[in-house]
Protein backbone atom coordinates (compact mmCIF):
# COMPACT_ATOMS: atom_id res chain seq x y z
CA UNK A 1 0.00 0.00 0.00
CA UNK A 2 2.68 2.27 1.16
CA UNK A 3 4.56 1.71 -2.11
CA UNK A 4 1.17 2.56 -4.36
CA UNK A 5 1.09 5.65 -2.71
CA UNK A 6 4.58 6.47 -3.22
CA UNK A 7 4.15 5.69 -6.86
CA UNK A 8 1.11 7.91 -7.27
CA UNK A 9 2.71 10.97 -4.94
CA UNK A 10 6.13 10.76 -7.66
CA UNK A 11 3.58 10.89 -9.98
CA UNK A 12 1.04 13.59 -8.91
CA UNK A 13 -1.15 15.54 -11.35
CA UNK A 14 -1.22 19.21 -12.09
CA UNK A 15 -3.67 20.58 -14.55
CA UNK A 16 -3.98 16.89 -16.18
CA UNK A 17 -0.10 16.32 -16.57
CA UNK A 18 1.83 14.25 -15.00
CA UNK A 19 5.18 15.70 -13.05
CA UNK A 20 7.31 12.63 -14.17
CA UNK A 21 9.91 13.65 -16.59
CA UNK A 22 9.22 12.97 -19.55
CA UNK A 23 11.28 10.32 -21.94
CA UNK A 24 11.51 10.13 -25.50
CA UNK A 25 9.33 7.24 -27.00
CA UNK A 26 11.02 6.23 -30.38
CA UNK A 27 13.14 8.29 -33.37
CA UNK A 28 11.70 11.25 -34.44
CA UNK A 29 9.47 11.49 -37.12
CA UNK A 30 9.30 13.67 -40.29
CA UNK A 31 5.92 15.93 -39.54
CA UNK A 32 6.24 18.73 -42.53
CA UNK A 33 8.57 19.13 -45.75
CA UNK A 34 8.38 21.31 -48.31
CA UNK A 35 10.39 22.85 -50.49
CA UNK A 36 10.63 26.28 -49.39
CA UNK A 37 12.38 24.97 -46.02
CA UNK A 38 10.56 24.95 -42.76
CA UNK A 39 11.73 26.12 -39.40
CA UNK A 40 10.43 27.61 -36.04
CA UNK A 41 7.59 25.61 -35.42
CA UNK A 42 4.47 27.02 -32.94
CA UNK A 43 1.74 24.74 -31.58
CA UNK A 44 -1.55 26.70 -31.47
CA UNK A 45 -2.78 26.89 -28.28
CA UNK A 46 -5.82 24.08 -28.98
CA UNK A 47 -3.36 21.87 -29.80
CA UNK A 48 -5.26 21.10 -33.79
CA UNK A 49 -2.55 23.46 -35.86
CA UNK A 50 0.86 23.88 -35.80
CA UNK A 51 2.30 27.07 -37.65
CA UNK A 52 5.82 27.23 -39.69
CA UNK A 53 8.11 29.74 -41.15
CA UNK A 54 10.34 29.33 -44.20
CA UNK A 55 14.30 30.53 -44.92
CA UNK A 56 14.65 33.93 -43.50
CA UNK A 57 11.22 34.16 -41.85
CA UNK A 58 9.48 34.70 -44.92
CA UNK A 59 5.77 33.94 -44.73
CA UNK A 60 3.75 31.79 -42.46
CA UNK A 61 2.31 28.30 -43.62
CA UNK A 62 -0.08 26.15 -41.20
CA UNK A 63 -0.89 22.45 -40.96
CA UNK A 64 -2.72 20.29 -39.01
CA UNK A 65 -0.72 18.50 -35.91
CA UNK A 66 -0.74 15.18 -37.63
CA UNK A 67 1.50 17.54 -40.76
CA UNK A 68 -1.55 17.19 -43.55
CA UNK A 69 -3.13 20.27 -45.25
CA UNK A 70 -0.34 22.81 -44.99
CA UNK A 71 -0.93 25.90 -46.67
CA UNK A 72 0.57 29.69 -46.87
CA UNK A 73 -1.06 32.20 -44.72
CA UNK A 74 1.32 35.00 -45.76
CA UNK A 75 4.41 35.64 -47.62
CA UNK A 76 5.66 38.60 -46.10
CA UNK A 77 9.19 39.05 -45.27
CA UNK A 78 9.37 38.57 -41.57
CA UNK A 79 6.36 37.61 -40.46
CA UNK A 80 7.31 34.19 -39.43
CA UNK A 81 9.89 35.65 -36.74
CA UNK A 82 8.78 34.47 -33.32
CA UNK A 83 4.94 34.45 -34.63
CA UNK A 84 2.27 33.97 -31.56
CA UNK A 85 -1.18 32.06 -31.85
CA UNK A 86 -4.02 34.44 -30.68
CA UNK A 87 -5.76 32.49 -27.45
CA UNK A 88 -8.26 31.12 -28.93
CA UNK A 89 -6.21 29.76 -32.18
CA UNK A 90 -7.56 31.74 -34.58
CA UNK A 91 -5.50 34.24 -35.59
CA UNK A 92 -1.59 34.60 -35.60
CA UNK A 93 0.34 37.80 -34.74
CA UNK A 94 3.42 38.77 -36.30
CA UNK A 95 5.98 41.43 -37.36
CA UNK A 96 6.87 41.62 -41.27
CA UNK A 97 9.78 43.90 -42.80
CA UNK A 98 9.14 46.42 -45.55
CA UNK A 99 11.71 48.35 -47.19
CA UNK A 100 11.38 51.79 -48.47
CA UNK A 101 14.30 53.98 -49.52
CA UNK A 102 16.76 51.27 -48.40
CA UNK A 103 15.62 51.40 -44.87
CA UNK A 104 13.43 48.26 -43.32
CA UNK A 105 10.36 49.51 -41.66
CA UNK A 106 7.86 47.15 -39.69
CA UNK A 107 4.34 46.81 -39.62
CA UNK A 108 2.67 44.47 -37.33
CA UNK A 109 -0.19 42.22 -38.19
CA UNK A 110 -2.95 39.99 -37.40
CA UNK A 111 -3.54 36.90 -39.65
CA UNK A 112 -6.95 35.19 -40.22
CA UNK A 113 -5.42 31.32 -40.35
CA UNK A 114 -8.83 30.28 -42.31
CA UNK A 115 -8.66 32.38 -45.14
CA UNK A 116 -5.56 34.88 -45.03
CA UNK A 117 -6.80 37.84 -44.39
CA UNK A 118 -4.93 40.53 -42.12
CA UNK A 119 -5.53 43.50 -40.44
CA UNK A 120 -2.45 46.33 -40.20
CA UNK A 121 -2.39 47.26 -36.27
CA UNK A 122 0.29 49.02 -36.74
CA UNK A 123 1.81 50.69 -39.88
CA UNK A 124 4.98 51.20 -41.02
CA UNK A 125 7.75 52.21 -38.63
CA UNK A 126 11.41 52.40 -37.40
CA UNK A 127 10.70 51.73 -33.57
CA UNK A 128 10.22 48.08 -33.10
CA UNK A 129 13.14 46.69 -31.26
CA UNK A 130 12.06 43.40 -30.75
CA UNK A 131 9.17 41.12 -31.63
CA UNK A 132 5.03 42.27 -30.10
CA UNK A 133 3.52 39.62 -27.91
CA UNK A 134 -0.01 39.06 -26.97
CA UNK A 135 -1.09 41.25 -24.02
CA UNK A 136 -5.09 39.92 -24.08
CA UNK A 137 -7.76 38.77 -26.21
CA UNK A 138 -7.71 41.99 -27.95
CA UNK A 139 -4.42 43.95 -27.36
CA UNK A 140 -1.12 43.20 -28.39
CA UNK A 141 1.92 44.74 -26.54
CA UNK A 142 4.93 46.11 -28.88
CA UNK A 143 7.49 49.08 -29.03
CA UNK A 144 7.74 52.45 -30.68
CA UNK A 145 10.14 55.64 -30.47
CA UNK A 146 7.82 56.79 -27.38
CA UNK A 147 8.12 53.32 -26.10
CA UNK A 148 5.81 50.44 -24.80
CA UNK A 149 2.37 50.57 -26.15
CA UNK A 150 -0.70 48.27 -26.07
CA UNK A 151 -2.74 48.32 -29.41
CA UNK A 152 -5.67 46.97 -29.73
CA UNK A 153 -6.03 44.33 -32.94
CA UNK A 154 -9.70 45.82 -34.08
CA UNK A 155 -9.00 49.33 -33.68
CA UNK A 156 -5.47 49.68 -33.58
CA UNK A 157 -6.18 52.29 -30.80
CA UNK A 158 -2.93 52.60 -28.70
CA UNK A 159 -2.20 53.30 -25.26
CA UNK A 160 0.62 53.51 -23.17
CA UNK A 161 1.63 49.85 -21.50
CA UNK A 162 4.07 48.88 -18.60
CA UNK A 163 5.00 45.68 -19.97
CA UNK A 164 6.45 42.67 -17.67
CA UNK A 165 9.58 40.75 -17.57
CA UNK A 166 8.52 38.16 -20.91
CA UNK A 167 7.27 41.52 -23.05
CA UNK A 168 10.14 43.23 -22.15
CA UNK A 169 12.25 40.40 -23.50
CA UNK A 170 10.15 40.22 -26.34
CA UNK A 171 10.07 43.44 -27.31
CA UNK A 172 13.38 45.15 -26.66
CA UNK A 173 15.70 42.18 -26.09
CA UNK A 174 18.82 44.53 -25.84
CA UNK A 175 16.63 46.77 -23.66
CA UNK A 176 16.05 44.04 -21.19
CA UNK A 177 19.59 42.97 -20.22
CA UNK A 178 19.75 46.69 -18.39
CA UNK A 179 15.94 47.51 -17.77
CA UNK A 180 15.25 44.58 -15.71
CA UNK A 181 17.41 45.19 -12.33
CA UNK A 182 18.23 41.25 -11.88
CA UNK A 183 19.87 40.64 -15.00
CA UNK A 184 22.43 43.42 -14.62
CA UNK A 185 24.76 41.64 -12.13
CA UNK A 186 25.33 39.11 -15.37
CA UNK A 187 26.74 41.32 -18.03
CA UNK A 188 24.99 39.87 -20.73
CA UNK A 189 24.18 42.32 -23.84
CA UNK A 190 20.96 40.94 -24.93
CA UNK A 191 18.26 38.01 -24.05
CA UNK A 192 17.48 35.98 -26.27
CA UNK A 193 14.44 33.36 -26.90
CA UNK A 194 12.25 34.31 -24.08
CA UNK A 195 9.31 31.82 -23.65
CA UNK A 196 6.53 32.40 -20.88
CA UNK A 197 5.13 29.06 -18.80
CA UNK A 198 1.85 27.92 -19.24
CA UNK A 199 0.70 29.44 -16.18
CA UNK A 200 2.11 32.97 -16.91
CA UNK A 201 4.33 33.00 -13.41
CA UNK A 202 7.79 32.14 -15.16
CA UNK A 203 10.25 32.80 -18.06
CA UNK A 204 12.64 30.82 -19.63
CA UNK A 205 15.49 32.69 -21.55
CA UNK A 206 19.11 32.66 -22.83
CA UNK A 207 21.66 35.31 -21.95
CA UNK A 208 24.07 34.89 -25.02
CA UNK A 209 27.64 32.70 -24.37
CA UNK A 210 25.83 31.84 -20.26
CA UNK A 211 23.55 29.76 -20.92
CA UNK A 212 19.45 28.87 -20.20
CA UNK A 213 18.17 30.70 -17.21
CA UNK A 214 14.43 31.44 -15.70
CA UNK A 215 12.72 33.70 -13.74
CA UNK A 216 9.56 35.07 -12.26
CA UNK A 217 7.08 37.06 -14.43
CA UNK A 218 8.16 40.04 -13.03
CA UNK A 219 11.71 39.42 -13.42
CA UNK A 220 12.98 38.58 -10.16
CA UNK A 221 14.42 35.13 -8.94
CA UNK A 222 16.59 35.01 -11.74
CA UNK A 223 18.23 31.63 -11.62
CA UNK A 224 20.78 29.82 -14.16
CA UNK A 225 19.32 26.34 -15.38
CA UNK A 226 21.73 24.82 -17.80
CA UNK A 227 23.43 24.96 -21.10
CA UNK A 228 21.39 25.04 -24.22
CA UNK A 229 18.94 27.05 -26.26
CA UNK A 230 15.65 28.11 -27.26
CA UNK A 231 13.77 26.58 -24.18
CA UNK A 232 10.07 25.46 -24.36
CA UNK A 233 7.51 24.98 -21.66
CA UNK A 234 5.53 21.50 -20.96
CA UNK A 235 2.12 21.64 -19.44
CA UNK A 236 3.97 21.46 -15.84
CA UNK A 237 5.13 24.69 -15.31
CA UNK A 238 8.23 23.33 -13.87
CA UNK A 239 10.32 21.21 -16.93
CA UNK A 240 11.78 22.91 -19.99
CA UNK A 241 13.26 21.31 -23.35
CA UNK A 242 16.42 23.02 -24.44
CA UNK A 243 18.08 22.47 -28.01
CA UNK A 244 21.89 21.78 -27.42
CA UNK A 245 24.55 22.46 -30.22
CA UNK A 246 27.99 21.29 -31.49
CA UNK A 247 29.48 22.95 -34.62
CA UNK A 248 32.83 23.46 -36.46
CA UNK A 249 33.20 27.17 -36.92
CA UNK A 250 30.97 26.99 -39.77
CA UNK A 251 28.43 24.53 -39.71
CA UNK A 252 25.93 22.36 -36.92
CA UNK A 253 27.64 19.02 -36.82
CA UNK A 254 25.88 17.26 -33.74
CA UNK A 255 22.68 18.56 -31.45
CA UNK A 256 20.15 17.02 -29.34
CA UNK A 257 16.85 17.78 -27.54
CA UNK A 258 16.73 17.25 -23.05
CA UNK A 259 14.03 17.62 -20.82
CA UNK A 260 15.43 19.59 -17.98
CA UNK A 261 13.21 20.18 -14.71
CA UNK A 262 13.70 23.71 -13.43
CA UNK A 263 13.31 22.89 -9.54
CA UNK A 264 16.05 20.19 -9.28
CA UNK A 265 17.89 20.64 -12.61
CA UNK A 266 17.51 17.04 -13.31
CA UNK A 267 18.15 16.04 -16.97
CA UNK A 268 16.57 13.52 -19.30
CA UNK A 269 18.06 12.91 -23.22
CA UNK A 270 14.74 13.08 -25.73
CA UNK A 271 16.59 12.68 -29.09
CA UNK A 272 19.75 10.10 -28.87
CA UNK A 273 21.41 8.52 -32.14
CA UNK A 274 19.30 10.68 -34.46
CA UNK A 275 21.39 12.32 -37.12
CA UNK A 276 18.68 15.29 -36.78
CA UNK A 277 20.06 18.26 -36.22
CA UNK A 278 17.11 19.78 -33.60
CA UNK A 279 16.76 23.16 -33.45
CA UNK A 280 13.54 25.59 -31.66
CA UNK A 281 11.88 22.88 -30.23
CA UNK A 282 8.16 23.66 -29.71
CA UNK A 283 6.16 21.24 -27.50
CA UNK A 284 2.04 20.39 -27.58
CA UNK A 285 -0.14 21.70 -25.43
CA UNK A 286 -0.69 18.40 -24.02
CA UNK A 287 3.11 17.53 -23.61
CA UNK A 288 2.87 14.63 -25.66
CA UNK A 289 5.14 15.79 -28.43
CA UNK A 290 7.97 18.21 -29.32
CA UNK A 291 8.20 19.59 -32.86
CA UNK A 292 11.36 21.03 -33.94
CA UNK A 293 13.43 22.35 -36.93
CA UNK A 294 15.93 19.52 -38.56
CA UNK A 295 18.50 21.72 -40.13
CA UNK A 296 19.91 18.84 -41.87
CA UNK A 297 17.12 18.89 -44.54
CA UNK A 298 14.73 22.16 -43.30
CA UNK A 299 11.91 20.15 -42.32
CA UNK A 300 9.57 19.55 -39.31
CA UNK A 301 10.19 16.59 -37.07
CA UNK A 302 8.03 15.52 -34.03
CA UNK A 303 8.82 13.34 -31.19
CA UNK A 304 6.56 11.15 -28.91
CA UNK A 305 7.13 11.55 -25.17
CA UNK A 306 6.44 9.42 -22.80
CA UNK A 307 5.95 9.59 -19.11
Amino acid sequence: MKKCLLIAFSLCIAGGVALAQPKGAGEPQLLIKSSAGLMSPVWSPDGSKIAVTADNYTGIFVANADGSGLKKVTGEAGAGYKMAWSGDSKSILGRTNVTENRRVLHELKVWDIENGSSRTVVAKTRGMKGTPTWKDAERVIFTDREGFKAADVRTSAKTNATPDAYSTMMNDPVGAAKQIASLRPYGAKMVLNPALSPDGKKVAFQLPGKGVFTCNADGSDVQSLCDGSHPAWLPDNRTVVVSRVSDDGSRFTASDLYAIDTENGNEVLLTGNTDCITLTPAVSPDGKRVAFENAQDASIYVIDLKY
